[in-house]
């Protein structure tokens, strides 16, 4: 009973966050009349976009718990859409169609880039560097580098296209995320093997675990939390190519998520925590934007909190230290 409670209250914990957030810009924009953050398009979009964000970030924190850091999420849900959507799109596929095209593209997509760590064996981040380059060229190279368009559609078509990112679909559609993701971290051998050889690998492999096939296991997954996040990404606008490392905007924009996602994780769960962690990064971009602020100038702010939450996660321990140290030499 009292495990029970203790969890109920790191959820709730957690919700601190987006909560502090809305609070902020709450009374930033009473104060300066600005009525629009609190529209209804304003807060439908913070949590519609928090369901693309929240994939894409789930799909870099799996990897990362399991101590690889990988740059190619954005690449290979841009390609993957690209391929999928196009193809579905050609054969008049519906939504759940072009969505199943898109996850078995990413699939594919993600399981190369494993089998090209597995068999060179260099550092995971240098590996998934060369696969964006490789994906990122190969977007300028298929179906003559238009990218995909689901706007294009007759309006019919288009309207069933874009029924996932609407409610209540988009909810459902993270609910099925969510729960899918924290069974397989949270109660089955894959998620406890992941654990093992992010916390020590040579112990874990030393004690059975199987470390290639975690690595398969792992980027099956990611790619289909990539593709549910392809279909989405192409529901906002229009998908084009990559060049020069661009697709890693669509990874970086989700780094905030993920970061706030795993320090939260520590109070509920991975799947949860990254959820509100985009719910709250989402309330900051919106409230910014509701303000006139420059996109430039909304990118900074983002860049600089993350920085401020990297360093507060890393040295967690030492700030509460160093606020302990007085109380406790009061006490003596």
């Amino acid at each position: 009973m009292k495990q029970h409670s203790k969890k109920i209250i790191g959820y709730l914990k957690t919700l601190i966050f987006p909560a502090v957030m809305w609070a902020a810009f709450a009374i930033v924009a009473l104060i300066t009349n600005q009525d629009y953050f609190f529209s209804t398009y304003i807060t439908s979009n913070i949590f519609r976009t928090s369901v693309l964000s929240c994939s894409i970030g789930m799909a870099i924190a799996i990897p990362l718990s399991g101590g690889r850091w990988d740059f190619a999420p954005g690449t290979i849900a841009t390609l993957g859409g690209i391929i999928g959507i196009n193809l579905g799109m050609s054969i008049q596929l519906n939504v759940f169609g072009i969505l199943g095209l898109c996850i078995i593209l990413c699939v594919i997509l993600a399981l190369i880039e494993a089998a090209v760590y597995l068999t060179l064996r260099v550092p995971n981040m240098i590996v998934s560097l060369g696969i964006v380059m490789v994906y990122e060229a190969l977007t300028g190279i298929v179906y003559g580098g238009n990218g995909a368009n689901v706007f294009n559609a007759s309006p019919e078509y288009m309207n069933n296209l874009l029924m996932l990112s609407r409610s209540p679909w988009c909810y459902i559609l993270l609910a099925v995320i969510m729960v899918m993701v924290y069974i397989l971290l949270y109660k089955t051998r894959f998620g406890s093997n992941i654990k093992s050889l992010g916390s020590n690998a040579r112990l874990a492999i030393n004690a059975g675990v199987n470390e290639k096939k975690n690595i398969v296991q792992t980027y099956v997954l990611v790619g289909v939390l990539l593709g549910v996040a392809a279909l989405l990404n192409a529901n906002i606008s229009q998908v084009t190519a990559a060049s020069n490392l661009s697709s890693t905007t669509l990874m970086f924009s989700s780094m905030g998520p993920v970061l706030i996602g795993l320090f939260l994780a520590g109070y509920s769960c991975l799947p949860w925590g990254i959820f509100i962690g985009s719910l709250g990064m989402n309330v900051m971009t919106y409230g910014l934007v509701s303000f006139g602020i420059d996109g430039a100038i909304v990118t900074i702010i983002t860049g600089v909190i993350i920085v401020l939450i990297m360093a507060y996660t890393t040295n967690q321990n030492k700030i509460i230290e160093f606020f302990q140290k007085p109380k406790s030499k009061e006490t003596i």
